[in-house]
């Protein structure tokens, strides 16, 4: 018999401490802003970052020599016989790799690559 009674009180004291439990757990908490807690954030927080970027040196470089090996072709082409022993024929070959390797890296740094 007492042993029936015990588990009986076992029992109620697990309901109460869940009671317990499911109030605290129930009971919001208040909350407060101190006063001037938002000046003390914006402080805190470092300077906007300018949405602007200033123009890539390198890529005002790379845009100005396409320019000037584009107008190098075009006053070399006319003189440039298709042959390997013609220097013009050379340096116009080399021009044109040139400008690839520009375009190439203009595209690099259009796609953030570079």
């Amino acid at each position: 018999m007492n042993k029936s009674r015990d588990e009986f009180e076992g029992a109620m004291e697990l309901q109460a401490a869940e009671a317990v439990l499911v109030r605290a757990l129930e009971r919001r908490p208040q909350v407060t802003v101190p006063e001037g807690f938002a000046a003390r954030v914006a402080w805190a927080l470092p300077a906007e970052a300018s949405l602007h970027q200033a123009p890539h040196a390198g890529k005002t470089v790379a845009m100005v020599a396409a320019v000037l090996l584009t107008v190098a072709l075009f006053v070399l082409a006319p003189q440039a016989g298709p042959s390997f022993s013609n220097v013009r024929f050379d340096v116009e070959l080399l021009v044109l790799t040139e400008l690839g390797a520009v375009a190439w890296v203009l595209g690099r740094m259009q796609a953030g690559r570079l």
